[in-house]
């Protein structure tokens, strides 16, 4: 990644901050776009201290200036833009009849329409650049329903379709779009989801075919390769990144 630019939405913890590190620790400059300040500047100076080039912005990704301000930002001080990760979150949660509409409303705006607003906002620089790689973090709940999740799955299975579109729209143009789908990551998101699970870390992992939930730097891993020159032909897919937790009914209970 030599000489290209990378922004990541939602970068100060977890799948955000492993993808940083690792991009640039293989040569681009990258910027992490979030609200938490506090951390993303611990994690900008993290980057730059073991060699790489990192900056700290503050970014709500709910709200398109900001993510327009971001990006001309990349292009004014780091000379464009070829990677764009979009991958803030925020969950309200409940059961249906019960989810406060304000809740569902910020869900959908920070996990889906933000995504669109993260390609509108990159896709001219990316344009500029003659082309490059969009990444979108879906999850593997935009294939399948959960209990009292249904703004996170709503959103996530959007994504996935709206990546599509992206792909199909703009691949003659040099941009390729992806989306990932993660299963259980040991993230800050991983605690507030077992507080309403029935399940104990231990019965989680049992489901897991690799027998265990997934780390960050896994997830850093494949985005690393969809957005390399490696992945050329790789546009329009979600990928599933799960340790095997779809594949794995375990109606045997083994």
């Amino acid at each position: 990644f030599a000489g290209r630019v990378a922004i990541v939405t939602g970068g100060a913890s977890g799948i955000g901050a492993a993808t940083l590190r690792r991009l640039a620790s293989e040569g681009a400059a990258v910027i992490c776009a979030d609200i938490d300040d506090a951390r993303g500047e611990v994690l900008a100076k993290e980057i730059a201290q073991a060699g790489g080039r990192a900056r700290h912005r503050h970014c709500d990704v709910g709200n398109l200036a900001e993510l327009e301000a971001v990006v001309a930002f990349a292009c004014r001080e780091l000379g464009g833009l070829d990677i764009m990760m979009n991958n803030a979150v925020y969950s309200g949660g409940g059961w249906v009849a019960q989810i406060d509409p304000a809740e569902w409303d910020k869900s959908l705006r920070i996990m889906l329409t933000a995504v669109f607003y993260g390609c509108r906002a990159a896709i001219p620089a990316l344009l500029e650049r003659g082309g490059g790689s969009i990444v979108n973090t879906a999850s593997i709940e935009a294939f399948a329903g959960e209990i009292m999740a249904s703004p996170y799955t709503t959103a996530k299975a959007g994504v996935v379709n709206f990546t599509r579109n992206v792909a199909i729209e703009y691949g003659r143009r040099g941009i390729r779009a992806n989306s990932i789908c993660p299963g259980i990551v040991e993230t800050p998101l991983y605690a507030p989801m077992q507080k309403f699970s029935r399940r104990t870390r231990s019965e989680l992992e049992k489901l897991h075919a690799i027998g265990r939930l997934i780390r960050p730097e896994e997830i850093a891993s494949v985005v690393a390769f969809l957005c390399s020159d490696d992945a050329s032909a790789v546009t329009g897919h979600a990928m599933v990144i799960d340790g095997g937790l779809t594949a794995f009914l375990n109606l045997s209970g083994h």
